[in-house]
């Protein structure tokens, strides 16, 4: 186990930006070790999708996890199989990040138009993403 000061120095410095103050939790290394990131505050806006190299990381992975989630097909499922964030597919689709959200959390309920956007920005047809925002609704009940 490293002690608190091999540790404090070890990720104190990512490349030759040094960082003002270590991480304080467990989780900060993740974020070093994959993604160049030292911040205990939460990364928003798509702080980490600026980087077309840790974008394209970013798809790869939640690729991967679209792959490893349960065999029913959800809008979560068919966002994070199109390695989208909510960010990206809300921006895509002309709707808003909460949109997204509340739509995956299946407290939602789309008109026509709206899932036609999203549907064309998730690469699928529109029949799929009904049955999609049907199963997450099944599920949330």
């Amino acid at each position: 186990m490293t002690s608190q000061a091999a540790w404090q120095k070890e990720y104190t410095t990512i490349g030759d930006v040094p960082q003002t103050a270590a991480p304080r939790n467990r989780s900060c290394p993740v974020l070093i070790e994959n993604f160049g990131v030292a911040s205990t505050k939460p990364l928003t806006g798509g702080m980490l999708e600026q980087d077309p190299d840790t974008a394209a990381r970013l798809a790869r992975a939640r690729t991967e996890v679209a792959a490893a989630l349960d065999s029913t097909v959800t809008v979560r499922k068919l966002r994070l199989s199109a390695g989208l964030s909510q960010t990206r597919l809300a921006r895509l689709a002309g709707t808003t990040q909460p949109y997204v959200a509340r739509l995956e959390a299946g407290s939602l309920d789309p008109g026509t138009d709206k899932l036609a956007r999203l549907a064309a920005a998730l690469s699928v047809s529109p029949v799929a993403l009904f049955n999609a925002v049907r199963a997450q609704r099944a599920i949330s009940l």
